[in-house]
């Protein structure tokens, strides 16, 4: 089981934080299920955040992806037009 725990903002800006252990973290979706329209939660588990979601009606979240900081190495990087072996510039 994983260690996981959600911070919980109401619409007052009030934070509130939920800690479970559970086999994913899709149970957040159950522990969550009676909040009001309009919350955002941030899922962790352990300290890595996961996603942050706003409830937007009965059952109905919006889930938003999680950026990190880190640059993509070398190998992640799109290729330049132009650059490489065999290009040149006038």
């Amino acid at each position: 089981m994983g260690v996981f725990h959600m911070i919980v903002t109401d619409a007052s800006a009030r934070h509130r934080r939920v800690d479970f252990h559970a086999d994913s973290p899709e149970q957040a979706f159950l522990l969550a299920r009676n909040e009001k329209d309009g919350v955002e939660v941030e899922l962790f588990e352990g300290e890595h955040l996961l996603a942050r979601m706003t409830k937007s009606g009965a059952n109905m979240w919006q889930i938003g992806g999680v950026r990190t900081a880190r640059a993509p190495s070398r190998r992640e990087a799109p290729a330049m037009p132009g650059a490489g072996a065999g290009s040149s510039s006038a």
